[in-house]
């Protein structure tokens, strides 16, 4: 069992990734707080900086006190248009540098390793322009880790000055506080506007300007903002050497860019994302921007819609004069819950669209309805800006990003028709350059591509709509031009895949290529580091330049072996077929007593001549097993069967293979299934104690949302509540919610695909599991998640394939032994599909090996959202015996299939034949190696009666454990009970 470890997050709010993070760890609700345990001991940025561009450089060393192992997690937002492009971990007290894998495996082979207790570490892109890194372990009493990331950034233009800003402030003190920037190439001193601490100033060093500040205890109270004058119109131009006697260059292109006025609407659409996540944005700079916009179209008719995890429709207003005090009152009272669905979009009327949202659909995918010009706005740094940037390219719109531009400058892209750049003029001297899209211009706009050769001039088009109606001209010249230690090929690189990701799904293989040359963090795209050479050899990842020649050593002479994958399981999955069709066989009621036998009974004719294992009557489209104890009480019966005159029986001889049709009277039993109703204890539940209607229900969870709003248990437990008084809507708007609660996050999607079989909101359990199956194909219950969705929602044949994927991937060692047994589940699943909707599948490539007829009265299956988790199926028999663990067989023939101590599941029971009685259900926490955002562990308990038959019958129980996350809870929880 391993040791408890807990998970860390580290959360930049702000801006960049330069804002200094705020630790927090789960907290006994499930919640997250500060913990004084774990803190930044060490802060270094270092920011490099020349004409319009920089590169920085944050080292942050995290210093755990606590007494228990952590594992960090660090989500931090980008600015628009930037990448990750590098990131380092300490490996035995120095940073190694980490190299670019991809995504799905990287954390396949993160997951792996980590498992044997080691050092990896990871930096991955997660929904919109996001980024984690995942660290293990942190050590106790004092251990201490160090994470490097490397980012470049296109400075903003404020003004006629480039400006550098540093966000950096912070709530409590940083042992160790260093800042360092240095500027190259500038004629004249930096302005510094704001600056963190007096002694920070520039002094210059031949044609280098360096300001620098080192502090102990240190809690900066001020930002760093740098301004750098720029000539109008001016140019600089920037060239890197590389192969073949290629450059990649970048130029910044001062502007006096006109605007033309555009004929302003009179009728707009302002869809307001009212989701949770959009509780998140800046409705301040929100409101400003409409302020202005008003100011200028004075007289309209806005309708309002919103939306969450459902379209609706808002108000008209009627704006006289520029008053628009009542939309803008209507919009301040805005509730703002749900998850966010794109899928929900619907047309609407009015000429424009006026989208603010933070671009991050986190419960369906978009369906983009809408043909008039859409203009979103984002004023969230966690925005998904390709998502936006699409939209609005779609339709002939424009995206304005009020976050981390003013809304007075960005309103004119709703004012007036702005100058674009449209291309270059044809010139064989340059390959891939980009922007290769028209695109809006203003004060600024920067160009890059690959030259080849050593000079040429490019003559760049602007104007308005697809009009040219003017030109600038750049000279590029490598003898003049090209700069050193500067890496000008991953601005190219990033103004290419900012473009790529526009379009994602088309560009897929292009961003994945390019992601991987480059090094740079993209949703296709990870990097990685990894302690130990040997597992760059065992998993076939090149390493950093440091390690290269002692990878290629061991490459060459075999000495390390490779990663050693269990292929596939369907050797196994025929085994267990096997087993089950034993055991299938069995006939647990009528097992025959053994008595002494005379000579006599050893030459009855009946036994000696057709020794009649058993009868099976068929009749009207049913068979019937029938013992031969049985016929025997019937003489005449059985001379019939002897003499082969009963319609439809056929007689199977021990020496002869008769083709069963499986009774359904056989093995249909009425029964019934009876769920507990299983009561969250959280403290708030005691509000709802006397709610008696929906609406006063949400309207509570409304009242005591803001001090549970990061609690998904909260959501999970009203949702429930919503869900009993039948108001699916409401229900489901609160469940929804849970959605927007963190970034790609597998526990919390599990957790809602659980929750949404329960309700029967199929459409969305399917889009939920396709999303985590997305995240994780290396989990063989991914597969099967979305397979039984794919049930739900009828798609029976795209059902079976997956459910068979299980049986024919490749898995590593340590994922295969987690998941040891999983077949004999798979296997009943597969045959209840086969069973019920033959008609409908193409069984063509399916191993006749792991078809069987596999009716049984009862079928529990229990699966759980975390890894590293182990909970225990308990099912008690009306004879009092219980199955379990360590008793997975019963005297009536229940069986248990194999204990999951470390994975997530499942754990299945079945029961062929019941007896008369009750059944008791129970699941047994035991124990869960992590605690994380998604709160305690979820279950989810499918309890089937007649499974695999004609009268099959399925309940859901889903829960959260109750127990604290590193105790064990040796009570079982009763989920329910059959009655036969």
């Amino acid at each position: 069992m391993r040791s408890v470890y807990i998970k860390l997050l580290l959360f930049f709010p702000v801006l960049c990734l330069a804002q200094i993070p705020v630790i927090e760890t789960p907290d006994k609700k499930g919640g997250f707080e500060k913990d004084k345990n774990v803190i930044l001991q060490r802060l270094n940025i270092e920011t490099k900086i020349t004409g319009g561009i920089s590169t920085n450089v944050v080292t942050m060393v995290f210093k755990n006190n606590s007494k228990r192992i952590m594992e960090g997690r660090v989500t931090f937002p980008l600015p628009e248009g930037v990448n990750a492009s590098g990131y380092a971990l300490d490996i035995n007290g120095k940073l190694r540098n980490a190299v670019p894998v991809e995504k799905t495996k990287a954390k396949e082979v993160f997951e792996t390793i980590e498992k044997r207790r080691v050092d990896p570490g990871i930096l991955e892109k997660v929904e919109g322009n996001n980024f984690r890194t995942r660290i293990y372990p942190i050590n106790p009493n004092g251990g201490e880790r160090t994470i490097q990331v490397t980012y470049n950034y296109e400075l903003k233009k404020s003004g006629k000055n480039y400006q550098y800003f540093l966000p950096l402030n912070y709530s409590t003190e940083i042992p160790q506080f260093n800042v360092k920037t240095t500027v190259y190439q500038n004629a004249n001193a930096p302005e510094l506007i704001e600056k963190p601490d007096g002694s920070f100033d520039f002094t210059k060093k031949g044609d280098v300007w360096m300001a620098e500040t080192h502090k102990v205890n240190y809690k900066p109270s001020e930002n760093l903002r740098i301004n750098f004058p720029q000539e109008e119109e001016s140019q600089n131009i920037l060239l890197q050497k590389a192969s073949n006697d290629s450059s990649y260059f970048l130029a910044s292109i001062g502007l006096n860019a006109q605007e033309k006025p555009k004929k302003l609407t009179n009728k707009l659409a302002i869809v307001w994302d009212n989701s949770l996540s959009g509780s998140k944005r800046n409705h301040s700079k929100e409101f400003e921007l409409l302020n202005e916009y008003f100011k200028s179209n004075k007289d309209l008719s806005v309708k309002v819609y919103f939306i969450n995890n459902a379209f609706e429709e808002g108000k008209n207003f009627i704006i006289n004069d520029g008053n628009w005090s009542e939309l803008k009152a209507y919009l301040s009272k805005v509730v703002y819950d749900g998850g966010t669905d794109f899928g929900q979009l619907k047309s609407v009327k009015e000429r424009e669209i006026l989208f603010f949202t933070d671009g991050l659909s986190s419960f369906g995918d978009l369906k983009l309805s809408w043909k008039q010009p859409v203009y979103t706005i984002s004023a969230s740094n966690n925005s998904n800006f390709s998502q936006l940037k699409f939209i609005s390219n779609k339709t002939g719109g424009e995206f304005l990003n009020i976050s981390e531009n003013e809304p007075k400058k960005e309103v004119r892209k709703l004012l007036f028709q702005p100058l674009r750049f449209l291309g270059i003029e044809d010139n064989t001297e340059v390959t891939e350059v980009y922007p290769s899209l028209p695109q809006a211009v203003s004060q600024d706009f920067v160009l890059t591509g690959i030259l080849k050769g050593q000079k040429t001039t490019l003559h760049l088009k602007f104007g308005y709509g697809n009009d040219v109606s003017e030109t600038k001209t750049i000279d590029l010249n490598t003898n003049e031009q090209t700069v050193k230690d500067w890496e000008i090929s991953q601005f190219w690189a990033q103004k290419k895949l900012n473009e790529l990701e526009i379009f994602e799904k088309e560009n897929k293989n292009k961003i994945k290529d390019l992601s991987r040359q480059f090094g740079l963090v993209s949703n296709n795209t990870s990097l990685m580091v990894l302690e130990d050479i040997a597992d760059y050899v065992r998993y076939e990842i090149t390493p950093p330049s440091e390690l290269r020649a002692e990878y290629d050593r061991l490459v060459k002479n075999n000495r390390v072996q490779k990663d050693q994958r269990v292929n596939d399981l369907m050797q196994r999955a025929e085994n267990i077929t096997a087993n089950l069709k034993k055991w299938w066989e069995t006939d647990f009621e009528n097992k025959p007593k053994s008595y002494p036998r005379t000579r006599r009974s050893q030459n009855d004719t009946m036994n000696r001549e057709l020794q009649i294992e058993e009868v099976v009557m068929v009749g009207y489209g049913q068979a019937k097993r029938v013992a031969p104890q049985a016929l025997a009480s019937n003489s005449v019966q059985a001379e019939q069967v002897l003499q082969g005159s009963v319609a439809g029986l056929n007689i199977r001889n021990k020496d002869k293979k008769v083709d069963e049709v499986l009774v359904e009277s056989d093995i249909i039993n009425s029964g019934r299934i009876i769920l507990a109703d299983i009561k969250s204890d959280a403290e708030y539940m005691k509000f709802f104690d006397n709610a008696k209607s929906s609406e006063e229900i949400y309207q509570l969870y409304l009242n005591y949302r803001k001090d549970y709003k990061d609690l998904p248990r909260y959501y999970f437990d009203i949702s429930q509540l919503l869900f009993k008084q039948n108001d699916k809507i409401l229900g489901l708007k609160v469940l929804s919610s849970i959605a927007d609660l963190d970034l790609e996050n597998e526990e919390l999607y599990k957790l809602l695909a659980y929750k949404l079989k329960q309700a029967e909101v199929f459409d969305k359990e399917l889009w939920i599991s396709q999303k985590v199956l997305e995240w994780r194909p290396f989990d063989p219950q991914s597969y099967r998640d979305y397979a039984l969705a794919l049930e739900d929602n009828g798609q029976y044949q795209a059902a079976l394939e997956n459910l068979y994927k299980i049986l024919n991937q490749s898995y590593t060692r340590e994922l295969a032994a987690r998941d040891y047994g999983i077949e004999e589940t798979i296997i009943m699943e597969i045959n209840e599909l086969i069973s019920r909707h033959r008609k409908d599948l193409n069984l063509k490539k399916i191993n006749p090996k792991i078809m069987a007829d596999l009716p049984v009265n009862i079928r529990v299956v229990i699966n759980w959202n975390k890894d590293n988790t182990d909970i225990d199926l308990w099912v008690t028999d009306p004879n009092n015996e219980r199955c379990m663990y360590s008793h997975k067989e019963t005297v009536i023939g229940g069986r248990l299939s194999n204990d999951f101590t470390g994975g997530f599941g499942p754990e299945q029971f079945l029961l062929k034949k019941a007896i008369k009685g009750k059944y008791k259900i129970e699941t047994n926490f035991y124990n869960e190696n992590q605690v994380s955002i998604a709160g305690p562990t979820a279950i989810m308990a499918e309890i089937y009666i007649n499974y695999a038959s004609g009268k099959q019958e399925r309940k859901v129980v889903v829960f959260q454990n109750k127990s604290e996350s590193d105790t064990r809870n040796r009570d079982g929880v009763l989920v329910g009970e059959f009655e036969f």
